[in-house]
C-alpha cells in the first residue's frame, strides 16, 4: 500500500538519507503539496528542516517578490512584511519571529539558524539580485547546499547567480531602476539592476549532468522527488561551461511566448502604460509583429507534445507599427499603450552572447 501521510520524524529521516547533515546551510526550493499529507503542514516541514541541520545549521528560503512589470517606469518596492510568491513553506518561514529576511526589491530570502543574520544582511547593497554580496553567493561561500524539495532545477535561483557572475547580457535589464527598500523602518531609495524577463532557460535539463558529475543527488522526501546540490560545485561547474558556450543556460531554439503575451495583456488591460522585456530570438529565427498577429519562423513551440517550427499567433489588440526581430539577438523591447492599440519599440539589441557592463 502506498503511503500518503508523513510525520516530522519521517521527513527528518528522509532529509538525512538524502544527505543533509548537522551544521549544513541549506537553500530550500520547495513544493509542499508534492510531499503528501503532512500533519501541521508547512510548519511541520520547517521544523523538520531545522531539526535536520541542528543548532549549528541554517535554513534559507527564497522570498521572491519580483514581477515581469518591474522596470524603471514601474520600480518595485520592498518591506519586510511583503508577501512572496515562492510557495507556502517560504511564506510561512519568513513570518516566524526568529527569521531574518534580506532586503531586496525583487529577490529577498528569509533564513533561520546560526548564519541567518550573516547570510541576509547587506543584500540591499548589492548591484544585482543574485550576484556578489547576495545570500545566493554567500551560501556557496559557506559551503552550503541547495535542496529542491519536490521542485526541479527550473526554480534554481543560483543559476541566475552564475549568469550575473558571468555578466551575461540577456539576464539583466540594461537600465537601473530606482527602488524603495525598507531599512530600519524607513523607505530608502536605491538603484538596482533587475532581472529581465524574455529569455527561456534550460535549467531543468541540467540535472543529469550535475548528477553525473556528483554535484547533485536525487531521492525522496515523503512522496516528493527531491534533489540535493553542492552550491559551490554548481557555480564552479556552470561558470566553466559558460566559458565554452555563453548560452549554456538558455533554452536555445525556443522563444518565451509567456513574456510576450503577458506584456501585451498587461498593457492592453491598462494596468501599466508600458512593459519592458529582454526578448531572446534564437539563431536563424524571425519574429514579426504586425497588425493583430505575431508571425514566428524557425522557433520551436511546444503544444500538446507537438513542436511547431513556424506559426502565426493572433493578438487581441492592434500592433500599431510593423516590427521584425532577427535571430541571434536579445532585444530590449518596450510594449507601450497608445491610442488604438499597442506599440512595440526596440530600445536596444545585442548579440545574445554579449556581456553586461555594470
Amino acid at each position: 500500500m502506498q503511503k500518503f501521510e508523513f510525520t516530522k520524524k519521517e521527513i527528518v529521516q528522509d532529509l538525512k538519507k538524502l544527505g543533509i547533515e548537522e551544521g549544513d546551510i541549506i537553500l530550500v526550493h520547495s513544493s509542499l503539496s508534492s510531499i503528501g499529507y503532512v500533519p501541521g503542514g508547512a510548519e511541520t516541514v520547517i521544523d523538520a528542516l531545522l531539526e535536520s541541520v541542528g543548532e549549528n545549521g541554517t535554513i534559507v528560503v527564497p522570498t521572491i517578490t519580483g514581477q515581469i512589470f518591474d522596470s524603471p517606469e514601474n520600480p518595485p518596492s520592498f518591506s519586510l512584511d511583503k508577501p512572496c510568491w515562492t510557495g507556502t513553506i517560504p511564506e510561512t518561514l519568513r513570518k516566524r519571529k526568529e527569521a531574518y529576511r534580506s532586503r531586496h526589491p525583487t529577490h529577498s530570502v528569509a533564513a533561520i539558524g546560526k548564519f541567518a543574520k550573516r547570510i541576509t544582511e547587506g543584500h540591499e547593497d548589492a548591484k544585482t539580485p543574485c550576484g556578489e554580496g547576495t545570500p545566493y553567493i554567500k551560501i556557496p561561500e559557506l559551503n552550503g547546499k541547495i535542496l529542491f524539495l519536490g521542485a526541479t532545477l527550473e526554480s534554481n535561483t543560483t543559476f541566475h547567480s552564475v549568469e550575473e557572475l558571468a555578466r551575461l547580457y540577456y539576464h539583466l535589464q540594461p537600465e537601473p531602476s530606482l527602488c524603495k527598500v525598507e531599512i530600519d523602518g524607513k523607505q530608502v531609495e536605491r538603484k538596482y539592476f533587475l532581472h529581465a524577463y524574455g529569455t527561456p532557460r534550460s535549467f531543468g535539463e541540467k540535472e543529469k549532468e550535475l548528477v553525473d558529475y556528483k554535484i547533485a543527488k536525487t531521492g525522496y522526501i515523503g512522496r516528493a522527488r527531491s534533489i540535493l546540490v553542492d552550491a559551490k560545485a554548481l557555480i564552479k561547474f556552470t561558470l566553466e561551461e559558460i566559458k565554452e558556450n555563453k548560452l549554456y543556460l538558455v533554452k536555445e531554439g525556443h522563444i518565451d511566448l509567456w513574456s510576450i503575451s503577458s506584456s501585451f495583456r498587461l498593457v492592453q488591460e491598462g494596468k501599466f502604460n508600458s512593459i519592458k522585456i529582454n526578448l531572446y530570438i534564437p539563431k536563424d529565427a524571425v519574429v514579426r509583429f504586425s497588425n493583430n498577429h505575431i508571425a514566428i519562423k524557425g522557433v520551436r513551440m511546444n503544444l500538446f507534445n507537438f513542436n511547431f517550427l513556424s506559426g502565426i499567433l493572433e493578438v487581441q489588440t492592434k500592433v500599431i507599427k510593423d516590427i521584425e526581430l532577427n535571430g541571434g539577438y536579445n532585444y530590449w523591447l518596450e510594449f507601450k499603450k497608445v491610442e488604438g492599440g499597442v506599440e512595440v519599440n526596440i530600445l536596444e539589441f545585442k548579440d545574445s552572447g554579449s556581456f553586461f557592463n555594470f
